[in-house]
């Protein structure tokens, strides 16, 4: 036991004379060393697959390509009582491909197949747009504005993708378990 005393306090142990020093320890301290490795390993994938504090790297480009003039902004609808579904219903036929809103929100988004200003003049009255009974201000999305949305569009779109992944992967591990418990 001296012995194995003495070699663990050589700090300057090598294997060859040009290598790094040795890393030289008693056998328990080795497994109380490589436990607490293993249960930080552990906490870091749990912490990434609840979505904790883990850092999370999304898809989402610097620069979006878009053709322009395809996004119509609706503004003062607070107070409104609309949904998605009654603006589809407003812009039917004029090709709308996605409307960005949620009940109570002030302003909404609809993206179009087509030009977002073509779709608005069809479905414009008397120069006034209505929704819901109510008049409501618009505006077809131009230059830093809409670059802007884009980019949001694509990084909500990325978390999107991103939970669904995190989701998959937390019930594939939930059903791996129950699996396991019947066996």
């Amino acid at each position: 036991q001296a012995d194995a005393d003495k070699i663990v306090l050589n700090k300057e142990l090598k294997y060859t004379p040009e290598s790094e020093p040795l890393i030289v320890m008693s056998r328990n301290d080795y497994f109380k060393s490589k436990s607490m490795n293993v249960k930080q390993e552990k906490n870091t994938k749990r912490e990434e697959q609840m979505g904790g504090n883990a850092e999370v790297k999304l898809d989402v480009p610097e620069t979006v390509e878009f053709e322009k003039g395809k996004v119509l902004k609706i503004t003062g609808l607070a107070g409104v009582e609309t949904t998605r579904e009654e603006m589809k219903t407003v812009f039917e036929g004029n090709g709308v491909s996605w409307v960005t809103f949620n009940k109570g929100d002030p302003e909404a988004f609809i993206r179009f197949d087509g030009s977002a200003q073509e779709a608005l003049d069809k479905v414009k009255s008397d120069e006034k747009f209505m929704l819901s009974g109510k008049e409501a201000s618009t505006v077809v999305l131009e230059g830093e504005e809409e670059e802007a949305y884009w980019k949001k569009a694509a990084l909500e779109k990325a978390e999107f993708f991103h939970r669904k992944n995190t989701n998959q992967k937390r019930k594939k591990y939930r059903l791996r378990l129950c699996v396991d418990t019947t066996a």
